[in-house]
């Protein structure tokens, strides 16, 4: 399925009714994975695609981490670099990992953007499968393995994250995050996470990759445009990849509140395919209570770290300028 964008949708106003789609059936069934080795004998079997901006300090651990995975198939690793300065370039090119892994330095710097970055890297991928984990998170040993094996039975494929191991105690407690059983769920279809995704790369190509103009929910977008053609996805819900979440105050405040607007943008592209809306009274109870219990009071009162005050209050008020924006809220 290749999507049209409407003649205004340059700033991201889209709405499902304002795409074209080919019909469902060019998702073709799954082919075993030696038949996918087979059109490429010489070349990897998968691609994995890394988006990067300024991650050149925590990189070294994803690399090494791929490095020991038990996939035996070749594999390349594709890092796109979306603007960074940093060095990444320099630091990719020079790895000593560099010849093990395959490791491919690809300039995506022309759109800012993780979409950008992992269209870009797919444009650039030379295996039959493509698998999406993030720079600054590390993934399992069996990760590869398990996510790509997948693709025999299903078109689109997403693993669980667990925040155990790169994070603090006082980290975890201050940033919300749903365990393995529960993530890739929302009230309308189910979803991957960018972090942990793979498919082919024909269905990736044929989707038109992730749209650049939907941030911060550019994953669960492209899960559901997916399935609107026919696409089978599978979430496995266990924690293979560990995450790691932001520390600071400044951005847990905005990445939170583009995670509430990216999610509002997102419900109101497919309220027409069924998708329910956000409900204002919900979020303005939660807004309240978060008022009453606002960072200016003691801790021992509100029981809530100041972080995350500031993730949930920054969500709440991203739904709101979203759903106004795309028309995704209702009483």
């Amino acid at each position: 399925m290749r999507a049209k964008r409407a003649r205004n949708a340059s700033d991201g106003d889209v709405r499902l009714t304002e795409l074209t789609f080919r019909p469902p059936a060019i998702v073709q069934p799954p082919s075993p994975q030696g038949a996918l080795l087979s059109s490429n004998p010489s070349g990897p079997a998968v691609s994995v695609i890394i988006p990067v901006h300024n991650a050149r300090d925590v990189l070294d651990e994803q690399l090494r981490a791929l490095a020991h995975q038990d996939y035996d198939g070749p594999f390349e690793v594709v890092v796109s670099d979306n603007g960074s300065t940093d060095g990444v370039r320099e630091f990719v090119e020079d790895h000593a990992l560099r010849a093990h892994l395959n490791l491919k330095y690809v300039d995506s710097s022309g759109t800012p953007g993780a979409s950008h970055a992992r269209n870009r890297g797919a444009e650039a991928a030379e295996g039959p499968l493509l698998a999406f984990c993030d720079a600054d998170d590390v993934v399992h040993p069996t990760w590869l393995r398990r996510i790509t094996a997948e693709l025999d039975s299903y078109d689109l494929v997403g693993t669980g994250l667990s925040t155990e191991a790169l994070n603090s105690e006082a980290t975890r407690a201050a940033v919300p995050f749903a365990p393995p059983s529960n993530q890739g769920k929302s009230p309308f279809r189910p979803f991957v996470i960018g972090a942990s995704m793979a498919c082919r790369a024909s269905t990736y190509r044929d989707l038109g990759g992730m749209f650049e103009f939907v941030h911060a929910s550019e994953d669960m977008e492209f899960s559901w445009r997916a399935q609107q053609s026919g696409a089978r996805l599978h979430f496995i819900a266990e924690p293979l990849v560990e995450y790691r979440l932001r520390t600071g105050r400044r951005d847990n405040w905005k990445q939170a509140g583009a995670l509430g607007y990216g999610s509002a943008h997102v419900r109101g592209m497919y309220r027409a395919a069924g998708c329910p809306p956000f409900r204002i009274r919900t979020i303005s109870v939660a807004l309240l209570a978060l008022a009453v219990r606002n960072p200016l009071l003691p801790t021992a009162v509100t029981r809530m770290p100041t972080r995350l005050w500031l993730r949930l209050t920054a969500a709440h008020l991203g739904l709101i300028r979203g759903g106004r924006r795309y028309s995704s809220l209702t009483w």
